[in-house]
């Protein structure tokens, strides 16, 4: 009996030893792949219903913006503005920009990012951009964070140019 006492002592001074040195070891793989696609709870692809219920959960301080299809937030001391298709009936999101306050270091922020949205970073000319989710981009320029569905804007870009 005593040698099975220490035995799964040790299997579980082992497995903390494990999860001290990987943490992710914990971790379901069914988690490992989900990737973060919003930014305040704001996605590509939220219905106009959905995204004014989010604004009333979360008591965020929000109005309209230049036109029907912007809306306008402060968040967390962060200027947030979420872009919807007013062409479709649901004026699902396409876009959301959130112009940070105070982003602090540039290399620690497209880490925290990174991290946040478990996605690996792509340096450009204009900043860094991920790839999250299915078809949405993710930019930061050092100053501000952009989602965007690029379906959605390629056919909004299109439907501009035919006009």
């Amino acid at each position: 009996m005593k040698v099975a006492i220490v035995i799964a002592g040790l299997i579980v001074v082992a497995v903390a030893a494990l999860v001290a040195i990987q943490p992710s070891f914990l971790k379901p793989a069914s988690l490992a792949l989900v990737k973060k696609s919003d930014i305040f709870g704001f996605s590509p692809g939220m219905a106009f219903e959905e995204t004014s219920k989010l604004v009333n959960q979360r008591h965020y301080l929000c109005r309209p913006g230049r036109n029907a299809s912007t809306l306008e937030c402060d968040i967390n001391g962060a200027k947030v503005t979420v872009e919807s298709d007013e062409a479709d009936a649901r004026r699902p999101i396409w876009r959301v920009n959130a112009t940070l306050n105070n982003p602090g270091e540039q290399d620690a922020a497209v880490k925290s990012i990174s991290d946040q949205f478990n996605a690996q970073a792509i340096k450009d000319r204009e900043g860094w951009t991920w790839i999250v989710g299915r078809g949405l981009k993710l930019s930061y320029d050092g100053l501000a964070l952009n989602l965007v569905d690029e379906a959605a804007e390629a056919r909004l870009r299109k439907a501009e140019a035919k006009r």
